[in-house]
């Protein structure tokens, strides 16, 4: 049983008067859709998976490996000789 008071703004308030939920954004419901359906698809094609997988680890060990290099050599003037045309210098510098 209910035995507080009742404030004037809950005496006169009608009936469904709050607004509704906000919408969800499509991105928001792609995303969600994606990881449930994703463990789906790991099961039903693990060797695809296991590739996918090793790919990116291959990609991201490669990209910090180019990032290093390129770290290191910046600044400094580096020499290129192709045969029968020339030698080419180079300069890598960071922004």
């Amino acid at each position: 049983m209910y035995q507080g008071s009742i404030t004037a703004s809950e005496t006169h308030r009608p009936i469904g008067s709050e607004s509704p939920p906000a919408g969800r954004s499509p991105l928001g419901t792609l995303v969600f859709l994606a990881l449930v359906i994703a463990p789906f698809v790991a099961f039903a094609y693990p060797v695809a998976t296991v590739a996918l997988l090793t790919g990116t680890v291959a990609l991201a060990v490669l990209s910090r490996s180019v990032l290093r290099t390129l770290r290191r050599r910046s600044g400094r003037v580096q020499t290129l000789t192709l045969p029968g045309l020339g030698t080419v210098e180079y300069r890598i510098t960071t922004n």
